[in-house]
Formats: structure tokens, C-alpha cells, sequence
């Protein structure tokens, strides 16, 4: 197999380069690129943060961060430091960015050099960064290619400000919208699987559906993240991105040819016709019992670390098939599925299992059909099961950001999101959060490590359903 190789030099600026993102995600995701020789031979990683620093000292907290996630090769980790840089400045100050790109230009000796933008930083500097670049660009064709990564905004009217200042100085197709989990094999097995098979894509439709479950579950809490985490709580930190886009990928209608502009559209048409019916049965919210004990945290917070939601798509087609989400932390273990129940036969006892399609997404990677058959002439049933991975095998995987990294550079928009279905994700949350509000609906306790507050199992009651857990 031939890998893909970037062939021209290239800028990688890191804004917050100091931080966990960086530190946990991007540069072990760089020394995976490094590993597959994907680099060119002239390439700068450059760090920008508010942090006092020198590049000796960043190139060692750099490599710590590559030794700490995985084994390495020592002259690879040498080769790839080689090429890391530091530059120490405010996000606010337009005069810091003057003496960047003045520095960026000493560097690599051109005044024009594709230029990736990682923002990893608090979405509240966004803005800062975004105005600054676009005020010191050398010209108006320069290839800055903006990469945020979520959240985008925290509600409507925030996402709809943040896309309308960003076009303010950049043209939408250099702005590349991340959220981590389209970069993740499994998650992307969902648009290719549907793509590919139409038997799969067959049954994948409204009207042979019973109810679709979408699970997330966490072992850890909300760790070095609390004092964000505290102010958004999980609605809006995991079910508005990261299980929106799975619910979009499970359920849009397929398009002719994998094009960007064609998948984003069908995933808007999803996004955009979810409803949500106003009753307090619909929604379950829960919070660990320890979790006002972590630093950081307020004593009184309500915020919720487990959330379970009952939704449906006002489309013909999916006329009354129920949506269950739920995800939590600190639960009993870290799991996220997928779970597609078919419709029974009328003529089908009440007791018997219905076929069910299973996307395990992590911590294993897989997809499983479990069909019922009798067995004999006695009234037992037995399982049948049929399961494959969807883990990513060969020499060309990578960490979720290295893949995505790799499409920014080659222009590939598949695996990002678009504004509208942002603007979507939020009106649906947006009402969500009103509604529990409106009714001071608040949390549960439920106990550390274990399956999140009893009153979940009400949610799929309603319809006569269970969920399903994977064990």
C-alpha cells in the first residue's frame, strides 16, 4: 500500500500549545505521522501560547508528552523535535502577531507557506485569534487554514456570532470544524458500512426500525476539566457534538457519492428535524455522588454528569421510531455502542428477542448482527451472532487527529462538520436546556461506578422497550 506523504513544507502553530489537548492528542498524534515517514523533509511545528517559555524547554515537554502515551523510537523522537519551536505571546494583542509572522518569516525564509492553525485553546480566545491572523495576513490568497476544535459556541446564538466572525476574515473553505470522533475508524466504518453494503442499508431504515440506543459511558470523572465541564455539563459538552453526529451518521440517507458538501447536507436534514416532546418523562439527568467533592467544583452545583434523552426525526420516514441517548462519568465502565433494533413480525411472541445491529465504537471496535432462531420443536430460542472489527488494521492507522491533520493538508472536508449542522445540534440543546429550566428538573445522585440513576430504564419503558447493555 502506498501511504499518503506530504510533499510540500508546511506550518503547524499550535495556539495553546501549553495545554492538555496539546499535550495528551496533538503531539502523540504528530509522532504518529513522524512513524510513518508522512512528513516532508522541511516542516515547522510551531507552539504559541501565553506561557513564558523557551523552545529547549518546550522541545522536552514535548517529547515528555510522545514517551508518556506510547513506546517510541528514540531517533525518531530526536528527528521530529528538530523540527518543534516555541513562540511566546497574548491571543489579544495584534502587535504579538506582527512579531509572529515576523518570526514565522526569519524561520522558514518565505513569506508564503500553508499554514495549519490548531486552536487549542478555551473557546473564549477563538475570536482573538481568529480577528489577529486574519488582520496580519501578507495577502489575501495566503494559505491560512483555520482548524477549531469543539465546542462551537454554547448555544445558538454563540455559534451563529462565531460563524459569522470567522467569515469576516476567512473564506469558509479554510475553516475545518473538528470534532475528534469522525477522526475515530469506527465512527467513520458508519458512513462507509451504509456506503458500501446495501443489504446493511436496507434494513438501516426508519420503517424496519424499532428504536435506535446510542450509549456513552465514561469510568473517569470530569478530571483537569471541571472548571469548563462545571459551567456546560454533558448535554452540552458530549450529546450536542460527539452523539449528535453518530445519531446523523446512523439515520441521514445515504449519498450517491462521498462528497462533502452531499454528507453534510444529509446530515443538516437529520439535525435539523429532531424533536424533542416537552414532558419530564423524556429526560433523565444524574450526578455522581463525589463529583461536588472534586476541586473546583461548587458545593451546590447541579451540573450533570449522566444524561438520558428520548428524541425522535419529524420525517415521514422515521414517523414514531424512538431515539434513546444516554452517556455519563464515572460510571461503571467506559463503553460506547450503538444499538439498531429491527421491528418484530406482528405474529412474534411478545417474550422473543428482536434482531438487533450492534456498532461497538470503544474500547472495542466492532460491528455485530444477532439474529434469533428456535431451536428444534420446543419453544427455546437461541442467538445467533455474527461479529467483525471495524478497528483500523494494517500500516496506514493512525490516532484520530493525525488522520484529520493528514485531511486538513490535503483539503479533505469529509470528516468535518459544517456550520448549519452545528447551528442545528444547538437549537435542538437549546431547547433541551430551556425546558429543564422552565421545570427545575435536577440531577440525581447515583453512585460512583455504577450503571447511572435507575430512572433511565423509564425512558425506553414508555415505548415498551429496554436498553440494551453490553456486557
Amino acid at each position: 500500500m502506498n501511504l499518503y506523504r506530504i510533499d510540500k513544507p508546511f506550518i503547524l502553530v499550535i495556539f495553546g500549545a501549553s495545554g492538555d489537548l496539546a499535550k495528551l492528542k496533538l503531539f502523540p498524534a504528530l509522532y504518529s505521522l513522524m512513524e510513518q515517514h508522512r512528513f516532508p523533509k522541511e516542516f515547522y511545528i510551531v507552539g504559541y501560547a501565553r506561557t513564558q517559555n523557551t523552545r529547549e524547554n518546550f522541545q522536552k515537554e514535548f517529547k515528555k508528552s510522545i514517551e508518556s502515551n506510547s513506546k517510541v523510537d528514540q531517533t525518531l523522537v530526536k528527528e521530529l523535535t528538530d523540527h518543534v519551536h516555541y513562540f511566546s505571546g497574548q491571543y489579544n494583542k495584534l502587535e504579538n502577531f506582527k512579531k509572529f509572522r515576523a518570526y514565522l518569516k526569519e524561520l522558514t525564509g518565505k513569506t508564503q507557506i500553508t499554514t495549519l492553525a490548531y486552536f487549542s485553546v478555551p473557546p473564549i480566545v477563538f475570536k482573538d485569534i481568529i480577528q489577529n491572523l486574519g488582520e496580519t495576513k501578507t495577502s489575501k490568497d495566503e494559505d491560512i487554514r483555520l482548524i477549531l476544535e469543539k465546542p462551537f459556541g454554547e448555544d445558538t446564538a454563540s455559534a451563529k456570532e462565531l460563524f459569522h466572525f470567522v467569515a469576516r476574515y476567512f473564506e469558509e473553505e479554510n475553516v475545518y470544524l473538528l470534532d475528534h470522533y469522525l477522526g475515530k475508524s469506527a465512527v467513520q466504518s458508519l458512513l462507509h458500512l451504509r456506503h458500501s453494503n446495501r443489504l446493511l442499508n436496507l434494513m438501516m431504515k426508519g420503517p424496519e426500525i424499532a428504536n435506535i440506543q446510542i450509549t456513552a459511558f465514561e469510568k473517569v470523572g470530569v478530571t483537569a476539566r471541571a472548571g469548563y465541564f462545571d459551567q456546560v455539563g454533558t448535554i452540552r459538552d458530549m450529546i450536542q457534538s460527539h452523539l449528535m453526529q453518530i445519531l446523523a451518521l446512523i439515520t441521514m440517507s445515504i449519498p450517491i457519492t462521498e462528497d462533502p458538501a452531499s454528507l453534510h447536507r444529509e446530515k443538516y436534514s437529520i439535525l435539523s428535524a429532531l424533536k424533542f416532546i416537552d414532558s419530564p418523562k423524556n429526560i433523565v439527568m444524574g450526578q455522581y455522588a463525589s463529583y461536588t467533592k472534586e476541586k473546583d467544583i461548587p458545593k451546590n452545583s447541579h451540573a450533570e454528569t449522566f444524561a438520558a434523552m428520548r428524541l425522535f426525526i419529524d420525517r415521514e420516514s422515521w414517523y414514531k421510531t424512538p431515539i434513546y441517548i444516554r452517556t455519563g462519568k464515572k460510571l461503571h465502565e467506559k463503553h460506547t455502542y450503538i444499538v439498531v433494533e429491527l421491528k418484530k413480525f406482528a405474529f412474534q411472541p411478545k417474550d422473543e428477542e428482536p434482531n438487533r445491529l450492534i456498532f461497538e465504537l470503544q474500547p472495542n471496535e466492532r460491528i455485530n448482527i444477532r439474529l434469533v432462531n428456535k431451536q428444534g420443536q420446543t419453544s427455546r430460542y437461541q442467538e445467533i451472532t455474527t461479529s467483525d472489527s471495524l478497528a483500523c488494521t494494517g500500516d496506514d492507522c493512525l490516532p484520530e487527529h493525525g488522520l484529520l491533520l493528514l485531511d486538513v493538508i490535503r483539503k479533505r472536508r469529509l470528516h468535518f462538520l459544517s456550520f448549519p449542522e452545528i447551528i442545528a445540534t444547538w437549537q435542538i440543546i437549546d431547547h433541551i436546556v430551556n425546558f429543564i429550566k422552565k421545570n427545575q428538573i435536577k440531577p440525581q445522585k447515583y453512585q460512583d461506578f455504577s450503571e447511572g440513576p435507575a430512572t433511565q430504564n423509564n425512558l425506553t419503558k414508555i415505548d415498551g422497550f429496554k436498553w440494551f447493555d453490553i456486557h
